[in-house]
């Protein structure tokens, strides 16, 4: 099956037998990922004027259960808004994460698995198909570590992936050291020409910039 960012993104920060999430930011990445796929689409494009900002231009359903959920976030918040507000709105969603992997229990790719502890309960989604995500890190792999050319959607996964320390838990630790020049290279957008590539990568950026950020101010209050 055909991945979409945020699908690929899921796959990666989650652990294939227990369905614990892992890495670092990863509701910010999961926001960069659904800005970026709706970029792609069509669905949201940089203002000419102000770069930083997203205008919404097409409000149609997508028919893709996260992507909608994103939008219909985004259409409520109103066009015109800084690529960093809109990725806080998404990233602050309680639901964010959980919308994802239910798209993906649906498709068969993840299963829930219920979860308590004394008062509390929560799910974790551990995969209920291995092929898929195996396939997603094959291909990814190649793109990093055999010169595979990529595309736009191979390039934000991998950038993502790297800011959100999700290449060390899903990759061999030497193969990504040995290549960590073309990784750079991928993630920063710099084989790709296309407005809307570079839109969708700066997207992607600002996700973790975002996500920084609040950490930073949030280490410094508390000291």
């Amino acid at each position: 099956m055909d991945l979409t960012i945020a699908e690929g993104f899921a796959l990666l920060a989650l652990k294939n037998e227990s369905g614990e999430k892992q890495g670092q930011f990863v509701e910010y990445g999961l926001a960069g990922s659904a800005l970026s796929e709706l970029i792609l689409r069509g669905k949201l494009a940089q203002d000419p004027a102000k770069p930083k900002r997203l205008n919404i231009i097409d409000t149609e359903t997508t028919g893709d259960r996260f992507l909608d959920f994103c939008l219909s976030i985004l259409l409520k918040a109103g066009g015109g808004k800084k690529i960093s507000t809109y990725v806080n709105k998404l990233a602050h969603k309680s639901k964010l994460f959980r919308e994802q992997a239910l798209s993906l229990v649906e498709k068969g790719v993840l299963r829930t698995e219920p979860k308590s502890f004394l008062v509390f309960n929560w799910t974790q989604y551990p995969e209920a198909d291995t092929v898929t995500e195996a396939k997603l890190r094959e291909h990814l792999a190649a793109i990093m570590f055999d010169g595979k050319a990529p595309v736009a959607r191979d390039s934000v996964i991998i950038a993502l992936a790297e800011k959100t320390q999700l290449l060390g838990k899903n990759f061999d630790k030497s193969e990504i050291r040995a290549h960590k020049a073309r990784i750079k290279e991928i993630a920063k957008g710099d084989m790709l020409a296309a407005k809307a590539t570079v839109a969708a990568i700066d997207a992607a950026l600002a996700a973790v910039i975002a996500a920084t950020t609040v950490t930073t101010v949030a280490a410094t209050t508390g000291s």
